[in-house]
């Protein structure tokens, strides 16, 4: 598609760095797409990155780009305990909306967005379903080649250095699992390609009383289990491997995978630990933000493309609101239906 041919006109909400490291290049990038307005608490910093980014309107309120007639999508870029309130007000303006991850801080919250318009496009910005690698898992897993799913395990960790992060702050719904265990949680739906029935987790909570490490078990029912930790006070470190009946899965580098470099699909079918019988299915690097928007994009074209609508984002926190639950108690909790 030529950037002639009826790209989507984009507005973002917010300067944080997800949004001008990541999703802006990204719909820069894609011939989809196009940076048209940008909105900030202040215009000087909407003009720096509509300077920065060649986007042709910068606004100094959030509700202006909103109201840009111009303007088809919204990207929420915004703290955790915004995100509801102004994907309403975009959805309710006629814009879709690509919401940053997690999308509420409750499910009940979520609910909130079903009341936008049908033909309106609402999804949670999980980047990390967008990888062509990851569609692949999933065809395999659905194959059956391999036997079923018995077992998923996750590490997602980084070392938060900046205090004055918002992610710092719990009226903001700042804590590790909100950040990355809204990550692991999806991971293991996605795997299983259903809900939990329970899950049970503990955490630590530093002096601001938000989580900073977190680790739980998904017990999907019949034998199945997703068991993960999340982690804003350690090193930087992602896995996923997955145990199926007849073959060991391991996606290195699941969730950031390297830019400029392949990743792999490693398979395992050995029958014994002191073998090793290894299948590699290589992908060429893919900036995933970019197929991101470039995904959603053509779904608000009514191109066929991969969508998770808000559903998907509802249930993903109907697990997290349980996770929450079970981490003062440390005691099993039901997911809600």
């Amino acid at each position: 598609m030529d950037k002639k041919q009826n790209p989507v006109r984009w507005g973002i909400l917010g300067a944080a760095r997800i949004a001008t490291a990541k999703t802006i290049p990204g719909m820069i990038s894609s011939s989809w797409c196009v940076p048209y307005a940008v909105g900030a608490r202040d215009l000087s910093r909407a003009q720096n990155l509509a300077d920065q980014f060649q986007i042709p309107r910068p606004y100094g309120s959030y509700e202006d780009v909103i109201s840009d007639p111009a303007v088809e999508a919204i990207y929420i870029a915004l703290p955790n305990h915004l995100h509801v309130e102004w994907a309403l007000k975009a959805a309710k303006a006629g814009k879709h909306v690509l919401c940053e991850k997690p999308i509420a801080l409750t499910a009940s919250e979520a609910v909130e967005l079903r009341s936008v318009p049908p033909q309106i496009k609402i999804s949670e910005a999980f980047m990390v379903r967008q990888q062509p690698r990851w569609e692949k898992l999933r065809d395999i897993l659905r194959s059956g080649q391999y036997g079923a799913p018995k077992t998923a395990q996750m590490l997602l960790s980084f070392f938060m250095n900046n205090p004055d992060d918002f992610r710092n702050r719990p009226e903001f719904g700042g804590g590790a699992n909100y950040d990355l265990g809204c990550y692991t949680a999806m991971t293991a739906r996605f795997v299983f390609e259903q809900e939990p029935l329970r899950v049970v987790a503990v955490s630590e909570l530093d002096r601001h009383g938000v989580d900073t490490f977190l680790s739980a078990i998904l017990d999907f029912g019949g034998g199945r289990h997703a068991s993960f930790t999340v982690s804003t006070a350690m090193a930087s470190a992602q896995t996923l491997h997955i145990v199926c009946e007849r073959g060991f899965i391991d996606v290195p580098k699941p969730y950031v995978p390297a830019r400029e470099e392949a990743s792999h699909i490693d398979i395992d079918v050995s029958p014994s630990h002191d073998m090793s019988d290894v299948s590699t299915t290589s992908f060429q690097p893919i900036d995933q933000y970019a197929q991101e928007v470039e995904n959603f994009s053509r779904a608000i074209r009514g191109q066929t493309a991969p969508f998770f609508g808000i559903d998907d984002a509802i249930a993903n926190m109907k697990v997290m609101d349980a996770l929450f639950a079970s981490a003062k108690t440390n005691a099993w909790v039901e997911v809600a239906r």
